[in-house]
């Protein structure tokens, strides 16, 4: 431990506190700061099934509730209520009940297509509004990576997503593995994919492939580092940026060296398939 941890984590520790006795945003700042970001179309009263009606808890009210109550770390569904009782008031609306679950039916009744459409709208308009400056070395940057989650304990999420099989039965969550692609210049999520937490990072990253463009440069962690995929990145026109496996072995005493920070080394095809990959889809590989 350095002399100045100490210091350092009682520093850190009273930051922390601040956050979380500082008094956040009301819904009602939150929504004017961002409602300039999402059309208001998207949030229309729906032609049909779910919220096709306009109830208190309509489509619009519903969705800054809750991205407000995501926003703020460990907020309850009863302030997430209040947040939008006020927000009525001001606006000489209905006021919605203090029950929190009329709230909570509405929150997961929210069309997954209009989140979806959102989202895809932001992503577009963060990247078109991208300056050359703001690019490496003219070159769009995107990191993959992997995460976990877990999930509301129902028969239909346990069979999905069935939890670890050294945890007792009845004693666990279901689990969900996700791997995402972000953008390194606007910071956001652009695409991804999930499954359960049996199938690797790298099987999943597989149907990500379409999200990439020649001239892309992808960032990733050892998981990703493999032959298989870095022949891949050169068959695309990709340019692939990992750490070395821990399990290659390396020698710079070998290959063509380039520079001081720079080597060139080829890697030679392996001899075995990976199952992630189809015999179609290896054969297309180069052999080095």
């Amino acid at each position: 431990m350095t002399p100045d941890f100490p210091f350092w984590a009682a520093t850190f520790r009273i930051q922390i506190h601040r956050l979380r006795t500082t008094t956040g945003s009301t819904l009602h700042q939150f929504e004017a700061l961002f409602s300039a970001w999402i059309p208001r179309h998207r949030l229309a009263q729906q032609q049909d099934k779910e919220h096709s009606r306009d109830r208190r808890w309509n489509l619009r009210l519903v969705f800054w509730t809750f991205l407000w109550q995501v926003a703020q770390a460990g907020s309850s569904c009863r302030e997430a209520i209040r947040q939008a009782q006020s927000v009525c008031r001001l606006s000489g609306r209905n006021i919605p009940p203090d029950e929190s679950s009329p709230y909570c039916q509405s929150r997961g009744k929210i069309p997954l297509e209009c989140l979806q459409q959102i989202h895809d709208g932001l992503v577009r308009e963060a990247q078109e509004g991208l300056a050359e400056k703001n690019l490496w070395c003219g070159h769009r940057v995107v990191a993959v990576d992997g995460s976990t989650a877990t999930l509301e304990d129902t028969p239909e999420n346990q069979k999905l997503y069935p939890q670890q099989s050294v945890q007792k039965p009845g004693c666990g969550f279901p689990i969900m593995r996700l791997v995402a692609f972000f953008s390194l210049a606007t910071g956001m999520i652009s695409s991804w994919i999930t499954g359960n937490w049996l199938t690797h990072e790298i099987v999943l990253f597989q149907q990500l492939w379409e999200n990439l463009r020649p001239g892309d440069v992808l960032l990733g962690d050892r998981g990703f580092s493999g032959w298989a995929v870095l022949a891949q990145c050169c068959v695309g026109g990709v340019h692939g940026v990992f750490r070395v496996h821990g399990a290659r072995k390396i020698d710079f005493r070998q290959g063509q060296r380039l520079s001081r920070h720079e080597r060139l080394v080829h890697w030679n095809k392996p001899a075995l398939r990976p199952r992630y990959l189809t015999p179609q889809q290896w054969e297309l590989l180069p052999e080095v």
